[in-house]
């Protein structure tokens, strides 16, 4: 199958989960933002069939609000766009925000070795390919309250950003980008001085993320975890490129049994081989 072909039944698997919520009768189409690969990494990708594909799927109880083509960064990319446009009132009540990726077609494979990025004896540091999709619905406040559906969490704070001197450039990282990213997460009013309870990446298993993070970490050591929680995508899906960002979701609003014992804070990011960078924290509620 082609990377399109992939990524399509991938986004049809991960939108049956959301399909009843579109049959309500009365209901204007939802708005979808959807974050999609970054150019350069992989395969090319037919954007237009894989949007007909995934809105057929819904019905017609679905309409693209925009796509996000920022690789890791774009599912924070679109979850800002949402964002932005529930509290403006451009959009209704609610939005469908999503990613969807794959890396292991033949043709994405084919040019991860020609740069001999993928793990092997040529390069012990190199990065495993996956593939993933998810969506997630999120609403005003408002909305959520008169909902019939448990929430299962609150969107705390976003922040987007750029690194000058990204995994693409082949120099090392000084974490600039993602830094002031964090740190803009520390600027939230919902944050207060509060620490999050976790953080999860999208990243590959490379040294070049683990350094940033761990400079941007050590800048920001008053947001982060103590002890420090830490998850990496890449540990045990191998590079889900845009698609890692809804399923760090998944593992956030999703904890240990330990964890559903109480309140978290969850801080999740994705930064692109291009530079891009998304990240937001995301709030629980104990599970009774």
């Amino acid at each position: 199958m082609s990377r399109t072909d992939r990524m399509i039944a991938l986004g049809r698997e991960a939108l049956l989960e959301v399909t009843g919520f579109f049959s309500e009768e009365g209901m204007k189409p939802v708005p979808l933002y959807l974050g999609l690969p970054e150019a350069g990494v992989g395969a090319a990708v037919k954007r237009d069939e894989l949007i007909k594909a995934l809105l057929a799927v819904a019905r017609g109880r679905l309409e693209l609000a925009g796509m996000y083509e920022g690789g890791r960064a774009g599912f924070f990319e679109a979850l800002v766009a949402a964002q932005t446009d529930l509290r403006t009132g451009r959009s209704g009540p609610v939005a469908l925000v999503g990613a969807v990726d794959s890396l292991c077609d033949g043709m994405s494979l084919r040019a991860l070795a020609a740069k001999q990025l993928h793990l092997g004896a040529l390069n012990p540091d190199g990065r495993i390919p996956g593939e993933a999709a998810g969506f997630v619905l999120v609403a005003r406040p408002a909305a959520a309250r008169t909902s019939s559906r448990e929430a299962l969490g609150v969107l705390l704070a976003t922040a987007l950003g750029e690194e000058s001197r990204p995994f693409a450039r082949a120099v090392p990282s000084m974490a600039e980008g993602l830094t002031q990213v964090f740190r803009q997460l520390r600027g939230a009013p919902a944050m207060g001085s509060q620490r999050v309870d976790s953080v999860l990446a999208c990243q590959p298993g490379e040294s070049f993320w683990s350094t940033e993070f761990s400079r941007a970490y050590l800048r920001n050591a008053a947001l982060m975890p103590e002890p420090l929680r830490f998850q990496v995508a890449g540990e045990g899906l191998g590079d889900c490129g845009g698609g890692a960002g809804p399923v760090m979701l998944g593992a956030a609003l999703f904890p240990s049994a330990r964890q559903q014992r109480e309140a978290s804070r969850a801080l999740l990011y994705g930064s692109a081989d291009g530079g891009r960078i998304g990240a937001c924290v995301v709030g629980t509620s104990p599970v009774s």
